[in-house]
């Protein structure tokens, strides 16, 4: 399989969360059935380790009229709750594309749509360095075949 890699620098006033764009497939209707043709649709990430699956926000949800695939049972930060589940396409820059993602649904006011949990992180290698005082997010897919140690340097 051929590495595919993304590298998002942060700006200084962001250092506090990696956010980036992506673009979500979802599902065209017709007749009122969902199809397998899917449209691509511009959105805002955030990248979020404690995050076990991907989620999608409801705005986003609502706006895209996106179809439940079914309900899950969550825990987020607010207690458990049943949520929708959508199932979509999520194209990470750089060509990274991760097909038919059941993803769960969210309330947000935030900047950004989506997030990226370790469903989709744990199928690469992901490191965010510091060097010179620049905060650099770094993703690729498949993962190398040894670990990064920085303790063996």
């Amino acid at each position: 399989m051929e590495t595919k890699a993304i590298t998002h620098r942060l700006l200084y006033k962001n250092k506090q969360s990696i956010i980036f764009g992506i673009q979500i497939g979802v599902p065209i209707t017709i007749s009122g059935y969902p199809k397998e043709n899917k449209k691509n649709i511009d959105s805002m990430a955030l990248i979020d380790t404690g995050a076990t699956g991907s989620s999608i926000s409801i705005k986003f949800a609502q706006a895209a009229q996106l179809k439940t695939y079914k309900r899950n049972k969550i825990q987020g930060f607010n207690g458990i709750a049943i949520v929708p589940v959508y199932k979509v396409d999520v194209l990470l820059p750089n060509g990274i594309l991760f097909k038919n993602l059941e993803i769960a649904e969210f309330q947000n006011n935030f900047n950004f749509d989506f997030i990226i949990g370790m469903d989709i992180l744990s199928k690469g290698d992901m490191a965010l360095t510091n060097a010179k005082g620049e905060m650099v997010f770094s993703f690729r897919i498949p993962p190398a075949e040894t670990h990064i140690d920085f303790t063996l340097q």
